[in-house]
């Protein structure tokens, strides 16, 4: 795909915004699934953290602010469709026995030829929209399946299946409020519910591809690496934290996505100046708890740490995800705190509306940006980027 440039011009192009993201074709190979951080934690035996689990110090902070039972029963409870629901996740038409005589006349129906790619992204975004998503994108799995784990969790090839091309990837906005607590319990709730939903989505989704007669593979972390996926679909840009990072909500979505042979047009990928931005915040570097985050004025071409949960020849920012996951065991749960403090972690409104206009156009004013944003923190009722009190999260909103 990008053998025949260098990376200088790679880079180049990657700066100017002409291509979503550089990869060195030279160096980059597909990624296995085994080498991600939650399979190296159940299998990977020459790993720190092999078997370490986030629950195993629960019963020392239970009690501790940010760490109550509740807050705890809720991150198990916020997680249950999405650690239940198994069959969300199956490449196959989900079996049941049928409990309306909808569903009996429904394995009758004959398939539907849907040729009208226009049309059909508008039917699929409106599913998507009314499935959970905050935002819907388009976009195609190239010939080589680069963005398709080598091998499974299982070690086991994988490819998808055959004329299977397209990939629908679906955002789950999280809670705010929740969020805004890490890295203490509550923020979890907001992880595991944004779990859940997408766990939902793409089961109806994928269903709804069937059943007009279309193949359709959902995924959730599985299968495929969603960020790239996202940015191609035009839902967003790599953030230096590691993380997509999209126009209305930032860092603060959880991505899901289906694979599909229904015929679709392509959304473009965009840019917002997030780039340049990261190049200068390094806020999410400055407050990880753990500094996983990489301090280094530009992305670069391989992982300064050495983690086989890292894939090298990729333009970005690597993050040392084993170090992170340490922090998540101490921290008996998971942590958010490079979303909670990303500038583009925030509502909509006017005044954020303007500040995200003027990055996109004007870079040379976005150091006054984070000063702005820095100074805004200052102020208790906003608190931008701030840890909130955990306590205040089961306060009622309107």
């Amino acid at each position: 795909m990008t053998e025949s440039m260098d990376r200088k011009q790679l880079k180049q192009n990657f700066m100017k915004v002409k291509i979503p993201f550089a990869l060195d074709g030279s160096k980059y190979k597909r990624f296995s699934e085994v080498n991600t951080i939650y399979s190296r934690v159940t299998q990977d035996n020459s790993f720190s953290m092999f078997k370490r689990a986030i629950p195993e110090r629960q019963l020392q902070k239970v009690g501790k602010k940010g760490y109550s039972h509740k807050s705890y029963a809720a991150v198990n409870a916020a997680w249950t469709v999405y650690d239940h629901f198994y069959d969300a996740y199956s490449w196959n038409k989900i079996q049941g026995i049928p409990v309306s005589r909808i569903m009996e006349y429904e394995s009758q129906l004959p398939k539907c030829e849907f040729t009208d790619t226009k049309k059909n992204n508008e039917i699929v975004k409106r599913l998507g929209q009314i499935f959970g998503a905050c935002a819907t994108g388009i976009t195609k799995v190239d010939p080589e399946q680069l963005f398709i784990y080598s091998h499974n969790s299982e070690n086991k090839p994988l490819n998808l299946p055959e004329g299977v091309k397209y990939a629908i990837v679906m955002l789950m906005e999280m809670d705010y409020e929740g969020i805004g607590t890490s890295p203490s319990v509550p923020a979890a709730i907001a992880t595991g519910e944004a779990y859940s939903r997408m766990t939902f989505a793409i089961a109806c989704m994928a269903q709804f591809l069937r059943n007009l007669g279309y193949q359709a593979v959902p995924s959730g972390n599985d299968t495929g690496l969603s960020i790239p996926l996202a940015i191609q679909a035009g839902l967003g840009q790599f953030g230096r934290h590691g993380l997509l990072i999209t126009p209305k909500f930032g860092p603060r979505v959880r991505i899901c996505k289906v694979f599909t042979d229904f015929p679709l047009e392509l959304d473009k990928p965009i840019d917002f100046g997030v780039t340049q931005f990261c190049r200068i915040c390094k806020k999410c570097a400055k407050y990880c708890p753990s500094q996983s985050i990489s301090h280094t004025d530009g992305p670069t071409w391989d992982s300064p740490w050495k983690t086989p949960s890292n894939n090298p020849g990729v333009y970005k920012w690597y993050v040392n995800v084993d170090s992170c996951y340490k922090f998540w065991v101490q921290n008996s749960s998971d942590c958010s705190n490079c979303i909670r403090v990303c500038p583009f972690n925030k509502p909509t409104g006017f005044f954020h509306n303007m500040a995200r206009f003027f990055i996109k156009h004007f870079h040379f004013l976005d150091k006054l940006w984070i000063q702005l944003d820095n100074f805004m923190a200052l102020f208790p009722w906003w608190s931008y980027g701030k840890k909130r009190d955990p306590d205040k999260f089961w306060s009622l909103h309107d």
